[in-house]
């Protein structure tokens, strides 16, 4: 299937930074919050405005009225009558991941989740109102994290009281000793295939530097059928002597060496990640800004994505990460997704899509939306032109599904 690109040439000076400075620099996204996703109740009573002429748009080239087969459109849950149900419009969706493109699931804010088969999408109901936040879609089922401690098991034996949609509630996971989840918000996680660990980067929220905790931490099934969590970097080492106290996404190719990368541009590459004791080690990005998005292409190169429109790339032969200059965008991008070095994605704030194909980044146009500009928190792609996308009252894919 050929996409259509729509392209806007941009010309950007960065101006390469030291890569350690202090937090109050640092451009970031706010972490989730269930209260900003919380479903305002209607009113009847209040009698609908009349439809006022769409005020003109500077970027209406990019969000036509039409779907077609060569652009990102509305699917599955937000359609109207969906055969397989509807979320709410309202509703933030934060993550969409798959196995392939007839297996992906997308979760979201209050309990929202929903799958696709590779024909059409249906809602699955977890039984509670807790927002998803992370998917681990294991060989033989699947867990969806609202917290670390906070799972749902769907396909997995153990867990009580069974959801409609066939989700289990296990028992909390153990915690090591110097796990504070009270202070940590959990941002994205990724277990690399045939992994025994899945890293969670989460983000300190302590105000004080000196008593943030670990921001990357593991977690694990157990013979036994339950959870643990086990330390992925030390809280002490995040404090005094790498910057990873705030970290919001990794990835890998193999369950032995990951990425992970956050707030002030920190970039850490993880090595034994799935033995008994990891070992990190910080490169520079060549910039503050937070880094929100991170993903590892077949070759081993990294890219990264974050504030501003800031977009980093890494070769594998170099402590320091090359700057990326041709970004047609200086919103915040959000996550970052591809399925070689010439098909890359990467989604964020105002309803932006970006397209890497090679040779350089270009926009991508979304139909369907009106006026509505949804920020955009996840990307997953299976093959070229099978891509999926999850943010604030959304869901797209190339032509659609329903």
């Amino acid at each position: 299937m050929k996409v259509r690109w729509l392209f806007v040439a941009t010309i950007t000076a960065i101006v390469p930074m030291v890569f350690v400075a202090c937090a109050s620099e640092d451009r970031t996204v706010a972490p989730p919050n269930d209260a900003a996703t919380a479903l305002p109740s209607s009113d009847a009573s209040v009698e609908a405005a009349p439809d006022a002429p769409s005020p003109p748009c500077d970027d209406c080239a990019y969000f036509p009225d039409a779907c077609t087969a060569d652009v990102l459109c509305q699917s599955g849950p937000f359609v109207a009558d969906a055969p397989g149900g509807t979320i709410d419009s309202r509703t933030r969706m934060n993550v969409v991941r798959g196995r392939s493109a007839t297996d992906v699931w997308a979760a979201g804010a209050l309990g929202a989740m929903a799958h696709f088969d590779g024909a059409s999408w249906k809602v699955s109901d977890v039984g509670v109102p807790s927002s998803i936040f992370a998917l681990w879609l294991r060989d033989s089922g699947e867990v969806a994290i609202a917290a670390m401690t906070t799972l749902y098991l769907h396909g997995l034996a153990g867990g009580a009281d069974a959801s409609a949609g066939g989700w289990t509630t296990p028992d909390a996971p153990s915690t090591p000793s110097d796990y504070r989840g009270a202070s940590m918000t959990l941002m994205s996680t990724f277990a690399a295939p045939g992994a025994e660990w899945m890293w969670c980067a989460t983000r300190s929220e302590d105000a004080d530097p000196a008593m943030r905790t670990s921001g990357l931490w593991r977690l694990r099934r157990t013979a036994d059928g339950n959870f643990e969590i086990g330390v992925g970097i030390a809280p002490a080492t995040c404090r005094f002597t790498y910057p990873c106290s705030q970290m919001t996404s990794v990835h890998g190719l193999t369950p032995n060496e990951l990425w992970a990368v956050g707030s002030s541009g920190a970039a850490i590459h993880l090595v034994d990640a799935d033995g008994e004791i990891p070992t990190a080690e910080p490169f520079n990005t060549q910039t503050m800004n937070a880094l929100n998005g991170v993903w590892v292409a077949p070759n081993g190169e990294v890219w990264a994505v974050g504030a501003q429109g800031t977009i980093r790339h890494h070769h594998g032969d170099s402590r320091v990460w090359d700057v990326v200059a041709d970004v047609p965008t200086s919103v915040d991008l959000n996550a970052v997704w591809g399925t070689s070095t010439s098909d890359i994605w990467a989604v964020g704030s105002k309803g932006v899509v970006l397209h890497y194909d090679g040779a350089g980044w270009s926009r991508v146009a979304v139909a369907g939306l009106g006026q509505r500009r949804p920020n955009l928190t996840s990307v997953w792609t299976a093959s070229p032109g099978r891509v999926w996308v999850a943010g604030q009252g959304v869901l797209l894919s190339v032509g659609g599904h329903s």
